[in-house]
């Protein structure tokens, strides 16, 4: 399986890419040079992803699906409603989520409880039975002056969005969860 990263630095990232590196069944390949259908896993501000999908329109049928760390359907840790890694750069965020890649979203409600929320896009991977998810429409709020960088699902709406590209994470089967992660560090 081929794999490609948009983490921006941290402990926690370092600690993903140390993880993902002793899989034998990943490679992993920057994301300006896949030429074969690729998961992408972010943790950061959605920029760089944002960037290049605008410069290049054929970069969407190279990537199946992206794994985001980040957003919220309930609470958030920069305001009220948004999460960090959206709210950092809302207008790149509201061009992936709109892009029509498939997206399973690792939100804050649910990573919140993990010591290290950077992994769950690797467990999902090896393991995506222990995840409960629901698919839904999201939209980034990007002119708010107090929701700006908020996610708006449609979740528990009457009113449903045209488009629904994303598998939001609603719940982890912690046991499991724990015993996949053993394996991995």
């Amino acid at each position: 399986m081929k794999v490609s990263l948009s983490l921006e630095y941290s402990e926690d990232n370092q600690e993903l890419l140390r993880a993902i590196k002793k899989q034998e069944g990943i490679e992993l390949t920057d994301l300006t040079e896949m030429t074969e259908k690729t998961t992408v896993i972010t943790n950061g501000p959605l920029t760089e992803l944002g960037d290049l999908l605008l410069k290049d329109f054929t970069l969407k049928n190279r990537i199946d699906r992206i794994l985001l760390v980040g957003g919220t359907d309930a609470y958030g840790d920069v305001t009220v409603r948004a999460e960090r890694n959206i709210h950092a750069d809302p207008e790149s965020a509201q061009h992936v989520f709109l892009s029509g890649i498939p997206i399973v979203m690792f939100g804050l409600n649910v990573t919140g409880q993990l010591d290290n929320r950077a992994l769950a896009p690797l467990v999902y991977l090896l393991k995506p039975e222990i995840f409960e998810s629901e698919e839904c429409g999201v939209f980034v709020e990007t002119q708010g002056k107090i929701t700006r960088g908020s996610t708006v699902t449609d979740l528990y709406s009457d009113k449903q969005f045209a488009d629904h590209y994303v598998q939001l994470i609603k719940n982890i089967n912690m046991e499991e969860y724990e015993k996949v992660l053993e394996e991995l560090l």
